[in-house]
């Protein structure tokens, strides 16, 4: 009978101890060392099975649940290893046999648990190079191939073990898909889009193409351009909210090329640009069509013309000389009120623009007004108005003495030579006894005559009561001579 095997601890086994350190590789080395075919079999199956679920399923994306999991397989493999080799001494030392104690086993479990390091670790340095090539091919703007690699480092590197790897390989992904919907948003000349898409993309944090070339400004301009037709389409002989508004943002995007974009070929284009523009744009003010001239130059006051300095200057010419160009047609037209609101912005605005003619054009506003409410006045039947001079004598001028002997007030309204106009109250008679007409001259002596002085000429002139919209006024052309002196009691007649 054999004597009885000496106990045997678990990490006083010698086989155990390398065939543990050979399983750390995860590759089942120790159970071929210990020529345990099966366990070999099955440790190398499943860790490979391990690996590819581990790939397809996203280790990188899941650390938490895979490197546990890789780990805490490869711990059983290890402890597993240890059991088994001590039962493997056992048998030996059975059969008389004391097991071997060569130190190449445990020179090739260090070799391949460093071979298993290194595999993981150059994972991880393919996904970083592929990763710098597709960035590389998104600087040079080549989003297509770009993102096929993006895909390639996001698919097949989840061994690599390196969220970081996988989170800038989709945000690279993502920063290409908004510059490839911005270069086609150009492409179908959709230019605010355009520049939207391009701001989404530059904000991006993986943003890598850079626009050496110009083709932010050449998109800009392209933009501009488009405003600006629109606008020329929107225009129907009326400048309202929306064409002032899309011309202005036209106008502004050409000023940004200049001005933050200079030195872009597209920003040398920008003052050959902005002057076909503003030619088109105020069509009507070289057409003398003076009213909607003003309204298209007015459009574009105030803005910054540093990228074309000389419409600064035309503005500053134009726009006065298309107000009192309109004021006068306002004129011929009947609009007094606008005509006056000409000459006012005129002015405020523009004091030392032809001042003698702004204020001949407010005298023909006035005179202008008068003649409408003669006119008006008129509608319903007018008394001829016989005027004579009550005397002749020295003197330029002419004076108007008369007397309203009635006892409601009377107007007297008049347009002479150079549009001198004016309108009179005469108040009533202060001291009359207006139950007949007067009998003789006395009543020219009245407190309340008019005293009015006016220079020769022929005048047109109206007298009316102020209340009554039925009265009959007195109404005609007097032709007066310098000396002349018209005076006379005017009444109401009954019945």
């Amino acid at each position: 009978m054999p004597p009885p095997l000496p106990p045997l601890g678990l990490f006083q086994s010698k086989s155990g101890l390398r065939a543990a350190l050979l399983n750390l590789s995860g590759l089942g080395a120790g159970y071929f060392y210990l020529r345990s075919w099966v366990f070999f079999g099955i440790t190398l199956a499943v860790t490979i099975g391990l690996l590819v679920t581990a790939a397809v399923m996203g280790a990188a994306d899941n650390l938490l649940t895979w490197v546990p999991s890789l780990l805490a397989w490869v711990l059983a493999t290890v402890v597993h290893g240890l059991f088994a080799g001590r039962q493997h001494d056992r048998r030996l030392m059975a059969q008389g046999v004391p097991p071997a104690a060569r130190s190449k086993p445990l020179i090739l479990a260090a070799c391949l648990v460093v071979a298993m390091m290194l595999s993981l670790v150059g994972v991880w340095q393919t996904g970083e190079w592929r990763l710098r090539v597709a960035d590389a091919a998104h600087a040079r703007g080549d989003c297509d191939t770009a993102t096929d690699v993006y895909g390639q480092v996001e698919g097949g590197f989840q061994l690599s073990m390196s969220p970081s790897l996988m989170d800038r390989a989709r945000a690279g992904s993502e920063a290409c898909r908004l510059l490839n919907s911005a270069q086609a948003d150009v492409r179908n000349e959709d230019y605010d889009l355009a520049l939207e898409s391009y701001t989404d993309y530059f904000a991006h944090e993986a943003a890598r193409w850079e626009d050496t070339d110009g083709s932010i400004a050449e998109i800009q301009f392209d933009y501009a351009g488009q405003l600006a037709a629109e606008a020329g389409e929107l225009y129907a002989g009326e400048v309202t909210e929306e064409v002032s508004g899309t011309y202005r943002q036209a106008q502004e995007t050409y000023a940004f090329i200049a001005e933050d974009l200079s030195d872009t070929p597209a920003a040398a284009e920008v003052p050959a640009a902005l002057t076909e523009m503003y030619d088109l744009a105020t069509s009507d003010y070289a057409g003398e069509s003076w009213c909607s001239g003003f309204d298209q130059i007015e459009m574009f006051e105030g803005l910054d013309w540093d990228a074309a300095p000389d419409i600064a200057d035309r503005i500053e010419t134009e726009l006065p000389d298309a107000a009192l160009n309109c004021g006068w047609a306002q004129v011929d037209a009947g609009e007094f009120d606008d005509a006056e609101a000409r000459a006012d912005y005129l002015a405020a605005e523009y004091p030392d623009h032809e001042a003698d003619d702004v204020e001949k054009l407010v005298t023909h506003a006035g005179a202008g007004r008068i003649e409408a409410e003669m006119d008006r006045a008129v509608l319903l039947g007018e008394s001829d108005l016989d005027a004579a001079p009550f005397e002749t004598g020295g003197g330029g001028k002419v004076s108007v003495e008369y007397v309203n002997y009635t006892d409601e007030e009377m107007r007297f309204l008049y347009v002479g030579p150079d549009k001198v106009h004016g309108e009179v109250i005469i108040e009533p008679c202060a001291d009359c006894d207006v139950s007949s007409p007067p009998t003789d001259t006395s009543c020219l002596s009245d407190a309340n005559a008019m005293d009015l002085t006016l220079d020769p000429g022929k005048y047109r002139i109206l007298i009316g009561s102020t209340e009554s919209l039925f009265d009959r006024p007195l109404h005609g052309d007097v032709n007066m001579k310098a000396g002349e002196t018209y005076a006379d009691c005017f009444y109401r007649e009954e019945g």
